[in-house]
């Protein structure tokens, strides 16, 4: 502000011009500062949204977003880990009040519990068996069934559920039909599944190897690989030493030479 006096510019705080003192006026100061209206509100809305995500954000990381269930499990395991110091802190708590393995017996295992019993409902049979009698009606081919007589096949019964019949080099079956004299040579072996059912043994699941060959009149009739016979159960009677299988057409009578397959 220029003084109409002494033409010099600029006034004091109350309004004097600063050469000659004339009163001038009083000084213009700087234009009032025109504020937003939304600041206000803006600045709370940002801070309202800071902290709605800072929530969220620690609820998260602090599991609230795990499924409720197992929210739910972790309850008793927290609830048992603070009981159990107050269960031993107390000296004079008799032993029935606490907790512990040690004071309740593990049952025992049922029949009914992992281990599998045998397939052998009778112990007894197994071993190493060796024929001394065989007795058997066997059919011819195109002839007959005729009686046959031999020994000599080894009967190996495993606790497992398998037995071998073992004709080694050979085991004989001979018979008859009038003067028409027969003989079987059994060589190899047959591996059969097995189990003791009702006192009887009964066979499936046979896997021959080996040869049968058939004489009649001592000449060779034919000769083939050993067949796998599906043969009937058998009724058992087994004993410390002996044996015997038997069915309506067969007798064998057998003796123990060994207690293990």
């Amino acid at each position: 502000m220029r003084c109409p006096r002494c033409g010099a510019i600029g006034v004091d705080a109350q309004g004097l011009c600063l050469r000659c003192r004339l009163y001038v006026g009083a000084p213009a100061g700087p234009p009032p500062v025109q504020r937003n209206p939304l600041l206000i509100p803006g600045i709370v809305f940002v801070v309202v949204a800071v902290l709605l995500i800072t929530a969220v954000i620690v609820y998260a990381a602090t599991g609230g977003d795990r499924p409720a269930a197992d929210t739910a499990a972790e309850r008793p395991a927290a609830a048992a880990t603070t009981a159990a110091p107050s269960a031993t802190a107390t000296p004079d708590a008799s032993p029935s009040a606490s907790a512990g393995p040690s004071l309740s017996p593990s049952p025992s295992p049922s029949p009914s519990g992992t281990a599998s019993p045998s397939p052998s409902a009778d112990t007894c049979i197994v071993g190493v068996w060796l024929e001394e009698r065989h007795d058997e009606n066997i059919a011819i081919l195109n002839t007959g069934v005729f009686p046959f007589h031999g020994s000599g096949t080894y009967h190996r019964y495993n606790d497992g559920g398998r037995v071998v019949f073992d004709y080694g080099s050979g085991v004989r079956m001979s018979g008859a039909n009038g003067a028409t004299t027969y003989e079987f040579v059994f060589t190899g072996i047959i591996v059969y599944a097995y189990h003791v059912e009702n006192g009887q043994v009964v066979y499936s699941n046979p896997r021959p190897d080996g040869t049968e060959t058939l004489f009649r009149n001592g000449k060779q009739d034919y000769t083939a690989k050993l067949e796998a016979r599906n043969i009937p159960p058998r009724m058992l009677n087994c004993g410390s030493v002996a044996m015997s299988l038997t069915t309506p057409d067969m007798i064998v009578e057998l003796k123990r030479t060994s207690a293990r397959q």
